[in-house]
């Protein structure tokens, strides 16, 4: 009885998802952003190239690390929300956990590259390729928190959200949220940190992605007809655990923090998980079939 029960579970997991990182290409609201960039010759549609993951370099981030015990370990959190970051007394400086290196905590400077995202590799750069005006007429732009907890071998990220907008560079007016990801959870390697989210929001027609079979998805009808589409957020961290040196002790609004800021290099992925039902499925029903068999002999 015990084995039908386990096939049955199997059999019935048919929410479970399995997925690749697949190409990507954005849709623009018009071809205006393209013929009036300055370099490269316009084409006669709104769509970019295709390219493999949203590339961002130099993003400043900032950790701010619950202090009340005297210690770094335990919860903290991740942001670049200037309102956040103004309630803990930033931009500021002052001598480091250490008592000897200074630490100069500032605002994210957002014109000069520290909030964007600067490439979609390896479409751009070179600026002259099917980029549809990106960096010249357009960008995107994130807002994130993330929250997490840190112990003796590193941090952990529980939940939080990566917000994505587009940004025109010549009209404000134009400027949008297009994509939302909320955090499910990490996975911390030697080299690197890996950060999950669920795309839970998405602008109709702008974000396709290609699934396991080669067809290119609009996300945001994949996202309508039940599904969730995903994004893997890929960055280095150096150290995990922060140091004395690079910490400030503040006051935050509920009591003694400690900040660290570093810039960060990474990528974005996207996919298009599909429900891996056939599988499992079979696997349920082979078990269902092996319990049945194995009944009838000690009948």
């Amino acid at each position: 009885m015990k084995t039908l029960t386990i096939s049955l579970a199997a059999a019935t997991a048919l929410t479970a998802n399995v997925a690749s990182a697949g190409l990507m290409y954005l849709n623009l609201p018009d071809n205006s952003y393209d013929a009036t960039r300055f370099i490269g010759a316009p084409d006669a549609n709104t769509m970019t190239g295709t390219f493999s993951e949203f590339g961002y370099s130099q993003l400043l981030a900032t950790s701010i690390y619950d202090f009340t015990d005297g210690s770094v370990a335990g919860s903290f959190f991740d942001t670049n929300d200037p309102a956040t970051l103004a309630s803990y007394g930033i931009p500021t400086s002052g001598t480091a956990l250490d008592g000897v290196s200074t630490v100069d905590l500032v605002m994210p400077n957002c014109p000069l590259g520290q909030c964007d995202i600067d490439a979609l590799s390896p479409l751009v750069p070179p600026l002259a390729t099917d980029n549809e005006g990106f960096l010249q007429t357009w960008d995107l732009q994130v807002e994130y928190t993330f929250y997490g907890d840190l112990d003796a071998s590193g941090p952990t990220y529980t939940s939080g959200t990566f917000d994505v907008y587009f940004n025109d560079l010549n009209d404000d007016t134009n400027d949008r949220l297009v994509l939302t990801g909320e955090l499910t959870g990490s996975l911390l390697s030697p080299a690197n940190l890996y950060l999950y989210f669920d795309i839970t929001f998405v602008v109709d027609n702008f974000l396709f992605i290609q699934d396991d079979n080669g067809v290119f998805v609009d996300a945001f009808d994949k996202l309508s007809a039940g599904g969730t589409p995903t994004l893997e957020l890929d960055t280095n961290v150096d150290p995990p655990i922060p140091t004395p040196d690079q910490l400030l002790l503040v006051a935050g609004p509920s009591g003694p923090a400690a900040v660290r800021q570093q810039p960060l290099d990474g990528s974005v992925t996207g996919s298009i998980p599909e429900p891996a039902t056939l599988g499992l499925l079979g696997a349920g029903l082979l078990g269902i079939g092996f319990a049945g068999s194995r009944r009838r002999k000690h009948a």
